[in-house]
């Protein structure tokens, strides 16, 4: 299907900022057909030199979520900093529908894009703000991290074990789901819009969206008093298998099935004849159990136990998912390849449509500079030059060259 079919075909959003949470609000708006202009510095900035870093023998390496995240972006490589910057962004927002803030408050005020001012200039305009914090409230200008939004978000309080200190989840995992957010909140806003006529700006709270997450422990919290615990010793289990580990559950209703499909000697015995008492002679069951398992690959154990009934599953590796027929099934697994570092596997969308976007790579930093604000931004072949010698963009050809 055309990419001029998908439902977002006719929006225009700006991005700005290093952050993964407005990347990635970003990348879910191009992938439904929006023309997203990511704004970042000449050559590159943070993002495209995170790790971990890929590239062929030869070629300068590529920050690998900077790959994931920017997908069907264009890329304006445009210093904010230097003299025409600020102005080359205040037009180029003015053609925008969308403004994906990843800069903060203070660094958009001092280039004169305050969100009140953005919003008075452009009454059509969704100003999303995308911050730890938010906007406002006691903590708005403190230092954090994923970790600490982990933690005052009570999230970290659900994870591990519940004789243990709590875990952290691997991954940006904060910054995707503030980013799943802010596109949400974008998504309503364009109705709002075509109703109102009128933009509006967005408030997005990363500390909330971890908050968001883990609500049923305040829900459960006002009914019975009661402080949600980390995890299970019994219920809920991970064991190892011969080459990795398997889920299951050792709840009431999976149990005869389990018991029938392991048949081993012992469970029958009155320790683990409720939930309770399972829960209670935890170690014992698991030195009964855990042999059988530690003698069978993963797949042996899934494939069997799942043609018995038994709901378990193993732990799935990233290798294990590119060759999984269920991903297949779908066409989950997308091949891009870009610049100077070939053809890579990337993730799809998690659902099926009537629209199907095409498969794009990201964009080399600045690759469209010059297209985007002469097109786009009204800027003249002069004017562009003086950009040039100021420093405020790179000497980059224009859009599809391939240049920086």
């Amino acid at each position: 299907m055309a990419a001029a079919s998908l439902p977002l075909d006719d929006l225009v959003v700006v991005e700005a900022g290093e952050g993964i949470a407005p990347a990635y609000a970003g990348k879910l708006l191009a992938e439904v057909g929006a023309t997203v202009i990511r704004v970042e510095p000449p050559g590159g900035g943070a993002l495209f030199r995170s790790a971990p870093l890929v590239g062929r023998e030869g070629a300068a390496p590529v920050g690998a979520p900077y790959l994931h995240l920017n997908r069907g972006k264009q890329s304006v490589g445009l210093d904010l900093h230097r003299e025409g910057g600020p102005e080359a962004f205040g037009r180029l927002v003015a053609t925008a529908d969308v403004l994906l803030d990843g800069l903060g408050v203070h660094e958009l005020a001092a280039l004169g894009q305050s969100h009140d001012e953005l919003c008075r200039r452009h009454p059509r305009l969704i100003v999303t703000s995308i911050a730890p914090f938010g906007l406002t409230g006691p903590y708005r200008d403190l230092a954090v991290s994923d970790f600490v939004l982990l933690a005052l978000g009570g999230l970290l309080n659900m994870i591990g074990y519940p004789t243990r200190e709590p875990l952290q989840l691997g991954g940006a995992q904060v910054q995707y789901t503030g980013g799943l957010s802010a596109f949400t909140a974008v998504m309503a806003a364009i109705l709002h819009r075509d109703r109102s006529a009128r933009g509006q700006l967005i408030d997005v709270s990363l500390l909330e969206a971890v908050a968001y997450i883990e609500w049923k422990s305040g829900a459960y919290f006002d009914t019975d008093g009661h402080v949600r615990r980390r995890g299970s010793d019994s219920e809920w289990v991970v064991l190892p298998a011969r080459d990795g580990y398997i889920g299951l559950v050792y709840q009431a209703e999976d149990w005869p099935a389990l018991t029938a499909f392991l048949q081993l000697d012992g469970l029958a015995d009155e320790r683990f004849a409720t939930r309770r008492s399972r829960t209670a002679h935890a170690r014992d069951l698991h030195a009964i159990v855990g042999p059988w398992f530690a003698a069978r690959t993963k797949s042996e154990i899934y494939h069997e136990g799942q043609a018995r009934g038994v709901p378990l599953g193993y732990v799935a590796t990233i290798s294990d998912l590119l060759v999984s027929e269920q991903y297949a099934a779908h066409g989950f697994w997308q091949t891009v390849d870009y610049p100077g570092i070939g053809p890579a596997t990337y993730a799809g969308l998690p659902y099926r449509a009537a629209w199907a976007p095409v498969p794009q790579r990201a964009p080399v930093p600045g690759e469209h500079t010059r297209d985007v604000l002469r097109a786009r931004a009204g800027y003249s072949g002069d004017e562009l030059e003086t950009l040039q010698r100021a420093g405020t963009i790179a000497g980059a050809p224009d859009a599809g060259s391939g240049g920086a």
